[in-house]
């Protein structure tokens, strides 16, 4: 119990080990001096005056005067509900700094973006690495495509950015969609399905899909097989944008197309 709090200290409360054993103490024996605390804690005796008097700075300990110092403890309730109401305030204050700078920054940025292109051309080819990464890179694929959308998922897509798709088709995308029977049990009461009922989308299913991919325009979206890789949420992901990869990619898909179900 006393390294559970110890623990919870160091993690949530910004004590470190010694701070926390030192707390855990004084809350334990009510008034200690610092040989007291060495003699009670694992705190080594050398470090005693240093860290009841951190303890103090930081809120956590009250001192008595006197030939020999003596500390008590704050009532946990109290310091603990102090720092959380401070670290709210501070939280607030960091986060306004980082919209700021985001809108500098972008602001900043624009130039370069917009030379980008003249200066060093259109990039081709992405390997992408890691779920979030992907996640990035579709959503981009999502927000960028004009005129139609193809999506052959089995599960991580469709899941992860289904208000990004519904997002494209609303502003007049077309999508065609293949998913096996699995992810259909999954999606039964999404968006997805939902548009497709409506007549917003096209939907199909089909009992495997050995390529799953994603093609927006000519923008084309796979993974690479590795099973030890994706385990671990490291999965590589290729980003291709050319015509006749895509056209390679859309006669796989429109494969899935012609043997799919209706769902």
């Amino acid at each position: 119990m006393r390294d559970r709090m110890v623990e919870l200290l160091q993690e949530h409360f910004e004590l470190n080990l010694y701070e926390a054993r030192a707390y855990v103490a004084l809350v334990g024996f009510g008034v200690l001096t610092p040989a007291e605390l060495a003699s009670v804690s694992e705190v080594p005796a050398p470090r005693t005056y240093d860290v009841l008097r951190s303890l103090e700075k930081k809120g956590f300990a009250m001192s008595q005067p006197g030939k020999v110092n003596k500390y008590r403890p704050v009532h946990p309730e109290n310091v603990l509900d102090k720092f959380i109401d401070e670290w709210q305030e501070r939280i607030k204050g960091e986060l306004e700094e980082k919209k700021k700078a985001k809108e500098e920054l972008i602001k900043l940025m624009m130039p370069l973006l917009e030379t980008e292109m003249p200066k060093y051309g259109v990039e081709r080819v992405w390997v992408v690495r890691g779920i979030r990464n992907a996640r990035l890179k579709t959503k981009e694929m999502f927000e960028d495509v004009k005129d139609k959308i193809l999506l052959a998922d089995d599960g991580y897509i469709s899941m992860s950015l289904e208000k990004d798709l519904i997002k494209a088709v609303n502003r007049g995308v077309k999508a065609q969609v293949v998913f096996t029977p699995s992810l259909l049990e999954k999606m039964r009461d999404s968006k997805i399905v939902e548009y497709y009922k409506d007549g917003k989308l096209e939907l199909k299913v089909v009992d495997e899909i050995e390529l799953p991919m994603l093609i927006c325009d000519d923008e084309v979206f796979f993974a690479l097989e590795d099973m030890a890789a994706r385990y671990f949420n490291y999965e590589t992901q290729v980003w291709i944008k050319d015509y006749r990869v895509r056209t390679l990619f859309e006669s796989k898909f429109n494969e899935y197309w012609k043997k799919g179900k209706k769902a």
